[in-house]
């Protein structure tokens, strides 16, 4: 979990805590928040597998490259 989902996580538990949401919004936020936590670990594995995509591209040997630029 990052940061940024803790704070806001820490946040909706202080509300609860004060009173200030309804049993109600309590349910949302805590759903809200699985599906943010949720949608972030998705958005690492993407990441991880575009790069790994990428970095899996033919490339030329540096002969070859070499034999090009001249």
């Amino acid at each position: 979990m990052n940061d940024t989902i803790v704070n806001l996580a820490n946040q909706a538990r202080k509300l609860e805590e004060e009173g200030q949401l309804s049993p109600d919004a309590v349910s949302l936020v805590k759903h809200l928040l699985e599906e943010l936590e949720l949608v972030t670990r998705q958005n690492v594995n993407l990441r991880k597998a575009a790069l790994q995509a990428s970095s899996k591209q033919a490339r030329m040997s540096s002969k070859l490259k070499d034999a090009l630029m001249e």
